[in-house]
């Protein structure tokens, strides 16, 4: 189940999780970028994308290459495993590679699915790595349906940028168009006389094999599951065969690896079109299987193959967006403040609250995650609780705002939100990051249970834990024979507490202001900063002092 607050709102500008994949033909084809020979003795830069795909990818793939090319390497190969990413991420990245000036490889290291490959389809060839994959490229919303005119509005701008990287690089269209749309058969033909093989829907393969135009033959029914979306399989035949080659093409049956393809059908349109590494290389898709870097440099005649990774900060950064990094960190922020709030002066809760704080909301900004109104929220959220402990009576609306405001800043911060709906600026993450937010949402509330958690049994036992103790003024001590001895809590006096003479358990008084928590109260004829235990006291109420942790003291309602 996927929840999203501002789906709604959103629903015109969906965005698909690409997962398509691009389709090139044999080296016996014509006019193949694809199978273009790159320099012998050329430097080969490799340039890995790993993870998820978004605005800073484009970032740090930009960065890298102009380091590559500075450096003189003369053939730049993607290193794609990835399962997907924003679609507006994916179409900037693809138009960057098209304009790199030196040969592009992708290299397919595990997977290319969704956005990886678009990305992959932009490059000159494809190559993939044993046990690899690729494809499946579909607009979905999780937990709903795509109304036909909402599908098609997504489909556009995708299926445009597959179609202008098929015509660049040499590939045919039909695998992108059946990864995208159901119901799109695959078919796989070679022109009987030049030898020149093509994959085809099946409008184009009843024209160039049987020579059935489309409005000569009996329509054929091609939907989808869903009966009132029906699928618009186009006409591309013009440009994939001319009026004599009508009829001079043949299906292909057996495919170099063994498999067979009945009447030359490679795809039923059943599903959306996915391939590993041996069905890619039977279609002309990959060119070679390569296991590792030394085989690449074989594979393009390289002089040398050397990696461009990121830098160290982009991996520490990356590194600390990991959700079960975030997990730990939230955690720390929540015991640093009630750490804080046992013993303050000490300083040594704060210090570490302040750190993980910086950390949740620094890192993801500093790669492109966050934006400045994630961040802006957060404290938005802070104010607002702040104002409502301090200066209200009850915690109310205000203060629940607040940690709503708070928990979603942080939540957010770690989502893309490049091509979501929104003003520049204020965008909201896109609905193929919504599985992202949901994970997110998923570790940060496990950390806030388990804060919770923490929180009740430090409350109980946090005078006995090693390292804390020191913190809390004060006990019962155990004695040599397993006994306890009770022993009150000794005076404090001077600088420990906030006043002059000394305090003790037990010490009464009134409440000079509101306790909501925190106030003053007039104890034994000093005024001190307390906090309320429990429950707020109103100004003028009798008070008792039941605890004191460090210069933290603890007053309850003053009960006969």
């Amino acid at each position: 189940m996927i929840w999203h607050p501002w789906h709604l709102t959103t629903l015109p500008l969906l965005v698909l999780c690409l997962l398509g994949q691009a389709s090139s033909q044999p080296e016996t084809s014509t006019g193949s970028a694809v199978g273009q020979a790159t320099p012998s003795g050329a430097k080969v830069a490799v340039v890995p994308i790993r993870g998820t795909i978004y605005r800073f990818t484009l970032d740090s793939l930009e960065r890298r290459v102009d380091r590559a090319i500075a450096a003189g390497a003369s053939v730049i190969v993607i290193e794609l495993d990835t399962y997907g990413g924003t679609v507006h991420a994916a179409m900037e990245i693809a138009k960057y590679i098209k304009q790199i000036p030196a040969p592009t490889v992708a290299w397919i290291n595990n997977n290319a699915y969704s956005a990886g490959i678009m990305i992959a389809s932009a490059c000159d060839q494809i190559v993939m790595s044993p046990s690899s994959a690729t494809g499946d490229c579909a607009p979905i919303i999780p937990t709903m349906e795509m109304a036909p005119a909402e599908r098609a509005k997504v489909l556009s701008p995708i299926l445009e940028e597959f179609r202008d990287n098929a015509r660049n690089n040499g590939y045919d269209y039909a695998p992108f168009h059946a990864m995208c749309v159901l119901g799109v058969e695959v078919y796989y033909v070679e022109h009987a006389t030049s030898g020149v093989r093509r994959l085809v829907n099946q409008i184009d393969f009843a024209l160039m094999v049987h020579g059935i135009h489309n409005g000569d033959h009996q329509q054929r029914n091609y939907t989808s599951p869903n009966p009132d979306e029906p699928v618009q399989v186009a006409q591309p035949a013009r440009e994939v065969a001319t009026d004599a080659d009508i009829s001079a093409w043949k299906p292909i049956e057996t495919l170099p690896s063994g498999a067979t393809a009945p009447k030359g059908r490679v795809h039923d349109g059943k599903t959306f079109l996915t391939v590993n590494q041996t069905r890619a290389a039977d279609i002309g898709l990959s060119l070679a299987t390569i296991k590792n870097q030394a085989e690449l440099g074989q594979h393009l005649r390289a002089a040398s193959v050397s990696a461009v990774h990121q830098t160290w900060s982009e991996d520490l950064a990356g590194f600390l967006t990991w959700n079960p990094i975030r997990l730990v960190l939230i955690l720390a922020l929540l015991l640093g403040v009630y750490i804080e709030f046992q013993a303050p002066g000490i300083g040594v809760g704060g210090l570490v609250a302040l750190i993980s704080l910086l950390i949740l909301l620094g890192a993801p900004l500093l790669i492109g995650l966050a934006e400045i109104w994630h961040i802006l929220m957060f404290f938005i959220g802070f104010v607002l609780l702040v104002i409502e402990l301090l200066f209200l009576s009850s915690f109310g609306i205000l203060g629940v705002l607040g940690l709503v405001m708070m928990f979603a800043g942080i939540v957010l911060s770690v989502v893309p939100t490049g091509g979501g709906a929104g003003v520049p600026g204020f965008r909201l993450p896109p609905p193929e990051m919504w599985r992202r937010v949901m994970e997110t949402l998923t570790y940060s509330t496990t950390a806030l249970i388990a804060g919770i958690v923490a929180f009740v049994f430090l409350n109980r036992y946090f005078g006995q834990i090693p390292g804390l103790n020191h913190l809390v003024l004060g006990g019962d001590h155990p004695r040599t024979d397993g006994t306890t001895r009770h022993k009150s809590l000794p005076p404090v006096a001077g600088d420990e507490v906030i006043g002059q003479g000394q305090l003790t358990v037990g010490a009464t008084g009134r409440a000079t202001t509101d306790l909501r928590p925190t106030g003053q109260a007039t104890l034994d004829g000093q005024v001190i900063d307390v906090i309320s235990h429990g429950n707020w006291i109103d100004r003028g109420q009798a008070v008792t002092v039941v605890k004191i942790h460090g210069n933290r003291i603890i007053v309850d309602h003053n009960r006969p």
